[in-house]
C-alpha cells in the first residue's frame, strides 16, 4: 500500500492542471481496503506538504464512498484539518471528501467554504452541501451560491437546491425563480425543475413552452410536468408516446381521474394485504416532492417496499390479485 500512496503522491505533484484521472484510479484501488486505507489517508493530512494533504483527503474520500465503517473516523480527521487550512487545492479536496461522509458535523465547514473567494473551492462545496441534513443554515448557502458569478458553480447550486434537497420556503422558490432565463442552459433548466417538483404555478407556462419546443422534451422536463400534476399540461403531452414510462407517468399525474383510479387502488390494495397479513403493518405512502406511492411492508425479512403504480399495472388493476402477489 504504501508504494501505492507513494505513486499517488507523484502522480498528483506532477500533474498540475491536467487529467487527475490516473491518481483516482490509484486512490481507488487503495480504498477497497477501508481499514487500511483510512489510517493511510489520515496518516498524510499530518504532511507540511500540500500536496500530501490533498492526496490524504482524496484518498479519505475515496474509502468513504466504498465503506460506511469509516465515514465518522475520516469526517473527523477532515474537520481537524480544516481550520488550520489555507491551501486553496487541499481545500477543494477537503470539501470533496466531507461530502462523501455525510457527515451532518461537516456542515458548518461546508457553508464557510461555500463563500470562500476560489470559485473551485465554492463548486465543491455546493456540490457537497446536499449531502448535509436539511436545514436552514444549508439552503441559505445554496441560495446564495445560486447567483454566484461563476456559471458551474450556479448550476450545481440550482440543481442541489431545487433536485437535491426538499427545502420549500419562499425564499427557496425565489432564488429559483430567480435563475429562470439564466445565461446558463442547464441553470435555467434545473430551476424549472425546482419550481416544478415545489408544485410552483408559475412553472406551468415553462413546462409547457419546452413540451412545445420543436426539438421536444428531456426526460427532465417530462418528470417536472408529472410533479406539476396540471391538467393544463395533458393537451401539450397529448403529441408524446404515451407507451413510453415518462410520459405515462406525466399523463397519470397531470389527470385527476387517472390520478383517482390510482388512489382508489391503493386504498383497495392497502385493505387486501392487510387482510392477509395484518402483522406486516403495510402503509402506503408519497416521498415529499416526488411522484407516485410507495407500498411498505414488515415482516421476518425486514421492510418491504413495493411502487404502487407497478403492482397496479402487473394486476390489471386488480388490487386483490396484487395482494395475492405480495
Amino acid at each position: 500500500m504504501e508504494d501505492l500512496v507513494g505513486r499517488a503522491v507523484e502522480l498528483a505533484r506532477d500533474v498540475g492542471d491536467g487529467d487527475y484521472a490516473a491518481v483516482w484510479a490509484i486512490l481507488g484501488e487503495i480504498a477497497e481496503d477501508g481499514s487500511a486505507s483510512l489510517p493511510a489517508g489520515v496518516d498524510l493530512l499530518a504532511s507540511p506538504d500540500p500536496v500530501v494533504r490533498m492526496v490524504g483527503c482524496d484518498l479519505l474520500g475515496c474509502a468513504s464512498e466504498r465503506h460506511e465503517t469509516v465515514r465518522a473516523d475520516a469526517a473527523s480527521a477532515l474537520l481537524t484539518l480544516a481550520p488550520s487550512e489555507a491551501d486553496v487545492d487541499v481545500l477543494w479536496s477537503i470539501a470533496q471528501a466531507l461530502g462523501s461522509t455525510f457527515d451532518h458535523r461537516a456542515e458548518p465547514v461546508l457553508v464557510f467554504l461555500s463563500a470562500h473567494p476560489d470559485p473551485d473551492v465554492r463548486l465543491k462545496a455546493a456540490q457537497a452541501l446536499p449531502s448535509m441534513p436539511a436545514g436552514e443554515a444549508v439552503a441559505g448557502a445554496l441560495i446564495r451560491l445560486t447567483a454566484d458569478p461563476d456559471p458551474e458553480v450556479r448550476n450545481w447550486a440550482t440543481f442541489g437546491l431545487g433536485s437535491q434537497t426538499d427545502a420549500d420556503t419562499p425564499a427557496v422558490r425565489e432564488a429559483l425563480w430567480a435563475r429562470v432565463g439564466d445565461d446558463g442552459e442547464e441553470v435555467h433548466a434545473e430551476a424549472v425543475f425546482g419550481l416544478a417538483r415545489r408544485r410552483d404555478p408559475r412553472a406551468t407556462t415553462l413546462v409547457i413552452e419546452l413540451l412545445d419546443a420543436e426539438q421536444g422534451i428531456h426526460s427532465w422536463g417530462l418528470e417536472a410536468a408529472a410533479c406539476l400534476r396540471d391538467p393544463a399540461l395533458l393537451p401539450h403531452l397529448a403529441g408524446y408516446d404515451a407507451a413510453s414510462a415518462p410520459v405515462a407517468t406525466a399523463l397519470r399525474e397531470c389527470d385527476p381521474a387517472a390520478r383517482l383510479r390510482r388512489d382508489d387502488f391503493a386504498a383497495a390494495l392497502l385493505d387486501a394485504v392487510y387482510d392477509r397479513s395484518p402483522a406486516t403493518d403495510p402503509t402506503v405512502f408519497s416521498t415529499l416532492l416526488e411522484t407516485g406511492l410507495t407500498l411498505r411492508t414488515t415482516g421476518a425479512d425486514g421492510t418491504l417496499i413495493w411502487s404502487v403504480e407497478a403492482l397496479m399495472e402487473r394486476a390489471g388493476g386488480d388490487p386483490h390479485r396484487a395482494a395475492d402477489e405480495i
